[in-house]
């Protein structure tokens, strides 16, 4: 694979359904050289978890005016046109801008290739194949860790450590496949839900990251949750 998109994104969780996107950057590799770079973050019009900030160092003041992802998003999509893509742990990158693409009514569908997955078959020795630890291994600078560009750059940098080192006898490792993912359905907020949390926010004065009638059933039962064991019932 010669030509093809290098990416990481940075997010507020692990859920591409309940978490947001804070930044995202790439690569663009056309006969094995960078031509191209895509470097943004992103305001992800909610509290970022202070182990988040801890990890990756974007603060709300950072991305406080930023523009949101229903802005980043067309960019990004448009500069990944007609490549393929490549990323450390691919599918859960891809779930987040395939879950987001789908909201703003976008098509986001690649063949993929996962540096984690090569490792894990060629490096079985190693005790960790986290991107950090494989570059350790390959010497490659990762002093801007959980970055979304260095995190990308980086990526692609050891692709082409796995590919010289283990390309002639692994060649099946190194073709790209079509990432069957797809987001899980979720239900609409209940009445129910809907008047018991409108009740709680009212006693407590809460205020949500959504409008009540935006959360699916499963956000509102967990908003529903933190709010009794913050603050108690609405009775």
């Amino acid at each position: 694979m010669k030509n093809f998109v290098a990416f990481d994104i940075e997010t507020t969780g692990i859920s591409p359904m309940d978490s947001r996107i804070t930044e995202i950057g790439a690569v663009k590799i056309v006969d094995g050289n960078v031509v191209d770079e895509f470097n943004q973050l992103i305001n992800p019009e909610i509290s970022i978890p202070d182990n988040i900030v801890s990890l990756t160092g974007i603060t709300d003041e950072l991305v406080k005016d930023e523009p949101t992802i229903n802005f980043v998003l067309p960019d990004f999509i448009d500069f990944c046109k007609g490549f393929d893509i490549l990323g450390h742990n691919i599918k859960f990158d891809f779930s987040f801008i395939k879950t987001y693409a789908l909201k703003l009514n976008m098509t986001f569908e690649k063949n993929a290739l996962d540096t984690l997955t090569i490792s894990r078959m060629v490096l079985k020795d190693l005790p960790s194949r986290r991107l950090g630890c494989l570059c350790d291994y390959y010497r490659i600078d990762y002093l801007n860790g959980h970055r979304a560009f260095n995190d990308a750059y980086a990526t692609y940098q050891l692709y082409n450590q796995l590919k010289t080192d283990f390309y002639e006898e692994n060649k099946e490792l190194f073709i790209p496949k079509p990432i069957l993912w797809k987001p899980k359905k979720t239900s609409a907020i209940t009445y129910k839900q809907k008047a018991y949390l409108a009740a709680l926010i009212r006693k407590h004065n809460v205020v949500l990251d959504k409008q009540i009638d935006e959360l699916s059933k499963s956000e509102a039962s967990r908003a529903i949750d933190n709010i009794i064991n913050t603050y108690g019932r609405a009775k």
